[in-house]
């Protein structure tokens, strides 16, 4: 069991760097989400703190007192979509990794010759003859 560091509550962890339970995670994430398609709007300046919810004198989003506990939350939020991002990153790597070694694996000089030929214009007969020099 893990205290919940802004409500205090005790749970039960998802992952062992969680801090926040599914309550307080729920509702920082709409508070991110919504001000976020609030700024989206042109809005540079949130009236109210995200964290404490007091009226803002200083600041675009957090009050410099939530600042700290802010940037652990915020961590909170946007690891789930980091998560993804990383394995996605990995995922696309690896795919590459596969398919170069898949085809330098069928790549043989053979296969150089018949690319050279059409990329000059000739069968691979004819190219190979002007290859050999036999014909000019």
């Amino acid at each position: 069991m893990t205290k919940c560091m802004v409500c205090g509550d005790e749970f039960d962890p998802y992952y062992k760097a969680q801090r926040l339970c599914q309550s307080c995670l729920d509702k920082f994430t709409k508070r991110y989400w919504d001000w976020n398609a609030y700024r989206k709007q042109g809005y540079t300046r949130r009236p109210t703190c995200i964290v404490c919810d007091k009226p803002m004198m200083s600041g675009f989003s957090v009050c410099p007192d939530c600042r700290p506990i802010w940037e652990k939350i915020y961590y909170q939020i946007m690891r789930p979509r980091t998560l993804i991002q990383a394995r996605n990153r990995m995922k696309r790597t690896r795919d590459k990794a596969v398919k170069a070694a898949f085809e330098s694996r069928l790549r043989t000089g053979l296969d150089d010759d018949i690319a050279a030929a059409r990329k000059v214009g000739l069968s691979y007969g004819a190219y190979m003859v002007r290859k050999k020099g036999l014909i000019r």
